[in-house]
């Protein structure tokens, strides 16, 4: 039986096919958005390689820049649900505004510091956890938004050319950090940062997608509402938890695998070429998104993640750079296609008025558990071979289990 949507669900059905590429890029709210993300992405993607060299440079203390790093992480995951009520409340591009202003403020003044060569730890600390609280509220924002600039019939397309746009400057974002940092100094590269948030801020400016939602209800109320949203749905509420299982994984992969690779001939390289297969198949997934509309939203992405295994098994039975590089290209696949299409049934299935909330459960959930996969992983390196396999097993567990929620095997898209 297919999911239906709750009475007063504001999402209405497509009746219109999906827009094609140029077509969403000739929508002009829509394109205003995807060229500040695009902006403010480039930025954000070229700052962890300039606050890494930067911090040691000025420090010289691997343990201090683990405190600069956790001081972002930190807020970020306390304020994220904060975040989402006040992007419910408000229009979202208010929000991202705002959010870019800040962070156009710590950036820029990050990378002052470390070019006057006095960086205090105190300083670095509070700029990093003033910028994690404008993400706490930025990130939620994002789908709502997208939900208003999309064209018509076109909300999934729109979600992945996004997504690919992150892909995209993930390759090119750290390639310029390392030469900014390499040739004008990390503080300048953080001073590019800031000013890319500053660009995302103005191209928002521009954009008018209605008037601001103001619930007469209190913020706790506004909280329990959007977590009702969730709970009143299996396969969300199941999904937010499989999410937060897989990131544990991939946090323990990224630990692990390493570990299994350091005593072969090459293993950093190796370990490289895997990463860069993982981009690829990330970029090749978003590409397959926006071509492809099939008509269960959730049955189908979630099998294609068990495509996430055979890179682990891989690199749990020693197997050759071939064998690695296809399976994390598969990996990458698992990691990106699923995401267009659950955009999508959030963006069908929750009221427009509590869709920022609802993201906010769902990223708080898919993030929380990966600083205890890090953890875990150090307990698990004496026996990594073992443990892969385990992770393996426990993650298609994990995901097979998923399917006890009718929503996740029956979910379709609305005609």
């Amino acid at each position: 039986m297919t999911a239906q949507p709750p009475p007063g669900n504001q999402a209405q059905p497509r009746a219109h096919p999906p827009a094609g590429l140029a077509a969403l890029l000739r929508h002009r709210p829509f394109r205003r958005q995807f060229t500040a993300r695009a902006v403010s992405l480039t930025g954000t993607a070229l700052a962890p390689v300039a606050t890494a060299f930067g911090v040691l440079k000025a420090t010289g203390s691997p343990a201090v820049l683990g405190l600069v790093l956790a001081s972002y992480s930190l807020p970020m995951l306390l304020l994220m649900v904060v975040g989402g009520v006040w992007a419910d409340r408000l229009p979202q591009h208010r929000v991202m505004m705002a959010a870019d202003t800040v962070r156009f403020g710590t950036q820029t003044s990050f990378g002052l510091i470390l070019i006057a060569h006095h960086a205090p730890l105190g300083v670095m600390m509070a700029l990093q956890a003033t910028s994690g609280v404008a993400a706490a509220f930025a990130q939620p924002a994002t789908l709502g938004l997208t939900t208003a600039t999309a064209p018509e019939g076109a909300f999934q397309q729109a979600s992945a050319l996004l997504a690919v746009t992150n892909n995209v400057t993930g390759v090119i974002g750290p390639a310029l950090g390392g030469v900014l940092t390499e040739t004008v100094g990390a503080g300048w590269a953080l001073v590019v940062d800031g000013l890319s948030y500053l660009g995302s801020a103005l191209l928002l400016s521009g954009l008018d997608v209605g008037a601001s939602r103001r619930p007469a209800t209190g913020f706790l109320a506004e909280v329990r509402q959007g977590w009702a949203q969730v709970r009143n749905r299996s396969w969300l509420w199941s999904s937010i938890g499989f999410f937060a299982l897989f990131n544990l994984v991939y946090a323990v992969f990224t630990v692990l695998g390493p570990v299994q690779l350091h005593g072969r001939r090459d293993g950093a390289l190796l370990w490289g070429v895997v990463m860069v297969a993982v981009n690829i198949g990330s970029l090749c997934g978003n590409a397959l998104a926006l071509r492809t509309t099939p008509r269960y939203l959730l049955r189908w992405p979630r099998l294609l993640q068990l495509a996430a295994i055979p890179l682990i098994i891989a690199l749990a039975v020693g197997g050759s750079p071939v064998l690695l590089a296809g399976g994390a290209f598969l990996m990458g696949l698992a990691m990106s296609f699923p995401d267009a299409l659950w955009f999508t049934a959030l963006q069908q299935e929750i009221p427009a008025e509590a869709i920022s909330r609802v993201s906010s459960f769902d990223l708080l959930g898919s993030t929380a558990l990966r600083p205890v996969g890090y953890s875990v992983a150090g307990l698990l390196v004496a026996s990594p071979t073992r443990s892969l396999l385990v992770t393996a097993a426990v993650f298609a567990a994990a995901i097979l289990a998923t399917f006890a929620a009718p929503g996740t095997r029956h979910l379709t898209r609305a005609s």
